[in-house]
């Protein structure tokens, strides 16, 4: 219990047991707990009322709070998280009491990187679909359909969680022109005129099928302004290269109509969108698609996981002005929300204000006070006096005191440079770094970034050793025993079938999408291998997160590895004056605007173009290095 006490949570609450802190955030913490009378396990979301900033957000919180707790209580399916309990702990506040079951957040799995196959990715999709439409059938939209807010049983099934902001159908519960949700997920009318139903559900899930589909975002953006800009304006990006085994047109059609800006037009239920979308899938067998169709009729039991999202706390709530006349309807409805709760927070002040902690780049390990919390992006609740550092392998640690009122940006972690010696057995081989020769042989000192992935190659004469290092992995000092080519993996001895199979590795800092004499083979990680038929190939690789394109004729030797060199990662800075456009990189956009921000493009030519309001220009670089660009617009 002694975690407990460090962490300032009680050892009960209410007749639960406490356990362990499962999550916590800004607005609230989420912790695991034991029903003594039935010896059930479940996880209790406590709201931290200390953390708003004014009386008003409390009132609006606490209503929020409860709304949870009576929507659930509307809802009975096994793809909705259900609400065992509801109450108030003294000294800490109102709790709810949910079922637990240990697993993984959405937004947790779509981080980890696209390891999900696509069965996987369409049975999440249909679970949430199924209870989606269960909530509407009863009336109630849920209006904050996100990854955060999806969970994942150890069983793959999927739950639906947090109907904090939900309202039924024929309910004023915000005032009209209250914009409540995630920016990214809201859906055009949700954005223009805070007016919601099931449809703009179904646009926020088909946000959601899109991103964990494809991997990216439908409408992408630097700001808040730019997405919300582009929700309500642009039609969503096109993915390049396609998704595998989802045919283009298909694809196009589906996400054009759910993604519709008139709710009219978009589909009449998820689980007619998610039926419609499996119609485009090439990669699945009869047998699953069949399992697929049938989770769109009624779902099995599933559990909520461990929470291990900070999302909780990402729900952003953009006010428009207040039309005449909604005041006395908003202060009725914080009233009841007071008598729910016992008005207990009256006696509490504003300690703390709510920060955006972000890093470039993310992933970075954040602590306030020498406390873990999470890793960045994140939002964390913040006091005067407090100390945050980050950390990240490779770089810098970085510290900052926080000042009520400050809202810095993101946090630019410094890498850490060092002289390293490399040296062989025997020595006086020749060293070439990341595909560049270096002048000298071993022992060689170089300098080494440590905030990015190296590639190391020695050789001499007939013996060669050769390496991939991680960002963060030095080579410390050691002497790297060089052998004969006959036995290293660059020249191995060639089997005797001459028919054999030899293999391509990817050697670089970023992956690709590979296409061999015209066949897509998917993606490739680096230090990845592809098998191909002895031979000569023409090989091309496309990566749209690093605006990289190449062809190549490449000879495959039966039994032998020949490495696949990428280019360096460069960062490309882009700022006009005095106004500024979007940016695109070879004619793609990048999602960012040209105030100064940046984004990481792969070494060589390419066509700069930024368009602004008034026009638009290009400018052609050579990229050999980090690059900043300033021109007027």
């Amino acid at each position: 219990m002694a975690e407990l006490d460090n962490l300032n949570l009680p050892k009960t609450i209410g007749r639960y047991q406490v356990l362990r802190l499962l999550g916590s955030g800004a607005m609230g913490s989420v912790v695991l707990a034991e029903d003594p009378r039935i010896k059930r396990k479940v996880a209790i979301k406590l709201m931290k009322l200390d953390a708003v900033k004014t009386e008003t957000d409390k009132h609006e919180h606490l209503l929020r709070f409860q709304r949870e707790a009576e929507v659930s209580g509307l809802l009975n399916h096994p793809g909705i998280v259900a609400i065992y309990d509801v109450g108030e702990e003294e000294g800490y506040g109102p709790f709810l009491a949910m079922e637990f079951v240990p697993g993984k957040p959405l937004d947790g799995l779509m981080k980890e990187g696209g390891t999900l196959p696509s069965r996987e990715k369409l049975r999440i999709a249909a679970g949430l679909a199924e209870a989606l439409d269960h909530a509407h059938a009863k009336g109630i939209v849920h209006r904050d359909v996100k990854p955060g807010n999806a969970m994942v049983g150890e069983d793959g099934r999927t739950k639906l969680m947090d109907f904090g902001i939900a309202k039924l159908e024929d309910a004023n519960l915000t005032q009209t022109g209250t914009f409540l949700g995630t920016p990214s997920y809201a859906s055009p009318e949700q954005i223009r005129e805070g007016k919601v139903d099931s449809r703009s559900d179904i646009f926020s899930f088909g946000v959601l099928v899109f991103e964990l589909m494809s991997g990216q975002s439908p409408f992408p953006g630097s700001s808040i302004n730019t997405i919300l800009y582009r929700i309500v304006n642009e039609p969503p990006v096109e993915v390049q290269p396609p998704v595998l085994g989802i045919l283009p047109d298909g694809w196009r059609r589906v996400f054009d109509k759910v993604l519709s800006k008139r709710p009219e037009d978009r589909y009449a239920t998820c689980t007619a969108f998610v039926r419609d979308l499996l119609d485009t899938v090439l990669d699945i067998t009869k047998e699953d698609r069949r399992e697929l169709l049938g989770l769109l009729k009624v779902t099995g039991d599933s559990p909520i996981p461990e929470i291990r999202s900070t999302a909780f706390d990402e729900t952003m709530v953009v006010a428009r002005p207040e039309p005449r006349g909604t005041g006395r309807i908003w202060l009725a409805a914080a009233a009841v929300a007071l008598l729910a709760v016992g008005g207990w927070f009256l006696s509490h002040g504003t300690k703390a204000a709510r920060l955006q902690i972000e890093s470039q780049p993310a992933g970075a390990k954040v602590f306030v006070n020498d406390l873990a919390v999470g890793t960045t992006p994140m939002n964390q609740s913040l006091q005067a006096g407090d100390t945050l550092r980050l950390e990240l392998k490779g770089f810098r640690p970085l510290a900052y005191a926080f000042k009520p009122g400050e809202a810095p940006p993101a946090f630019a972690l410094e890498p850490v440079v060092t002289e390293e010696l490399i040296d062989s057995v025997p020595a006086g081989a020749t060293v070439v770094l990341d595909e560049k020769a270096q002048e000298g042989v071993t022992p060689l000192k170089v300098l080494w970034n440590q905030g990015q992935a190296h590639r190391l190659t020695l050789t001499k004469e007939n013996l060669g050793y050769a390496s991939d290092f991680a960002s963060g992995e030095i080579p410390g000092g050691r002497a790297f025993e060089l052998k004969e080519s006959s036995t290293a993996e660059s020249r191995q001895e060639p089997p005797l079938d001459p028919n054999a199979p030899g293999n391509l590795k990817l050697a670089g800092g970023f992956g690709v999408r590979v296409k061999v004499d015209g066949k897509d083979m998917g993606d490739l990680t680096p230090g990845a291998k592809l098998a191909l038929p002895p031979g000569t190939h023409k090989v091309d690789m496309a990566s749209a997160k690093h605006y990289f394109k190449d062809s190549r004729s490449l000879s495959v030797i039966a039994g032998q590895t020949a490495p696949l060199n990428l280019p360096a990662l460069a960062t490309l800075t882009v700022e006009t004056f005095p106004g500024t456009g979007k940016v695109l990189v070879d004619g793609q956009d990048t999602g960012i605007e040209s105030d100064g921000s940046s984004v990481k493009v792969a070494e060589g030519r390419h066509t700069i173009t930024v368009r602004g309001p008034k026009g638009s220009k290009n400018e052609t670089v050579e990229l050999h290095g980090d690059k900043g660009l300033r021109f007027p617009l």
